[in-house]
């Protein structure tokens, strides 16, 4: 699968915006293997050359696709709503915003702290653990998982079958169920039972609100004893 091909782009036109939508567009379509900055300069008609006034070379546009997952981030939420209710948005919120372009979403991982976006969903995560009466080292460390998380649920899903083409697809999720099904039965009966459940899944807006909810549970379980629920809505 291609992405469609960008109307070819005058001088005026051109910006750094432009060119990381693009970057995006074929990762989207094609993996991020496809993005290139001879690809991205085809596509828009231009020389390389002329992209370089927009990004210095790959590392950077790079950078820059991270930087894009944050936008619109951290969303409003309810001040009087309980802290735990609040920190699912934010990370309902990212976990969304990877969802949008999951081919990128390892790049977002190390771009968190180097956006305002970022930073200020940080903020905000750390200010209602702190809330909930986590010392800023554990809620440093907590934030830090609950990003990790939002990734690796993106990423897991995004490679259940590796090919971004939808016949291909079908057919290595046809490979890992097969595979999983033919294991002998008398070691492995639970995992032949769960073969449909590993190899695919049904329900993609469920699998992320259970494992969002089991974060969050997993938050809730280790708050400090000294501090109660119902101290910790703001």
């Amino acid at each position: 699968m291609r992405s469609q091909r960008a109307d070819h782009a005058s001088p005026s036109q051109l910006n750094r915006d432009a060119v990381v939508t693009l970057a995006l567009g074929i990762a989207d379509a094609e993996g991020l293997a496809a993005v290139t900055i001879r690809r991205l300069a085809q596509d828009l008609g231009v020389t390389p050359m002329a992209l370089y006034w927009h990004v210095s070379g790959k590392e950077e546009l790079l950078a820059a696709m991270g930087d894009r997952v944050f936008v619109g981030l951290p969303p409003d939420t309810d001040p009087a709503a309980p802290w735990h209710d609040q920190l699912r948005e934010l990370v309902v919120a990212l976990t969304a915003g990877l969802r949008a372009h999951p081919s990128v979403a390892a790049l977002a991982g190390p771009r968190v702290l180097q956006n305002d976006e970022g930073r200020r969903l940080t903020e905000r995560a750390l200010e209602l653990l702190v809330i909930a009466g986590f010392p800023i080292e554990q809620a440093a460390k907590i934030a830090r998982h609950a990003l990790r998380t939002a990734v690796s649920l993106v990423m897991e899903l995004a490679t259940t079958g590796s090919s971004l083409d939808p016949v291909q697809n079908a057919e290595d999720v046809r490979f890992i169920r097969l595979a999983l099904q033919g294991l002998p039965a008398e070691r492995f009966p639970l995992l032949i039972e769960a073969a449909d459940a590993f190899a695919d899944c049904a329900d993609e807006d469920a699998y992320y609100s259970f494992g969002i909810d089991l974060l969050i549970a997993g938050i809730e379980s280790n708050v400090p004893a000294r501090v109660g629920h119902g101290d910790t809505n703001r």
